[in-house]
């Protein structure tokens, strides 16, 4: 089965299953690590951006990649 054929399963679900199918995805990248090509094509766009927020989003996906998620405190 392919990714889109998968993409097209998640869409038939009720509203319900599919919010389980979005919690999933956002703990698998919570917990996923970056390679070391993600990590440093994420370090370019940071010092190429003039946006702040942007820089800001970008070095919070550097950390969350490099450490994993953080917990809660």
């Amino acid at each position: 089965m392919t990714a889109a054929q998968i993409i097209e399963e998640i869409k038939r679900l009720d509203p319900k299953e599919q919010l389980g199918i979005i919690r999933f995805a956002y703990q698998l990248d919570a917990e996923r690590h970056l390679t070391g090509s993600e990590l440093s094509s994420l370090a370019e766009r940071m010092v190429n951006t003039t946006d702040a927020a942007e820089a800001a989003r970008v070095r919070e996906s550097i950390v969350r990649g490099f450490y994993g998620q953080r917990s809660a405190a």
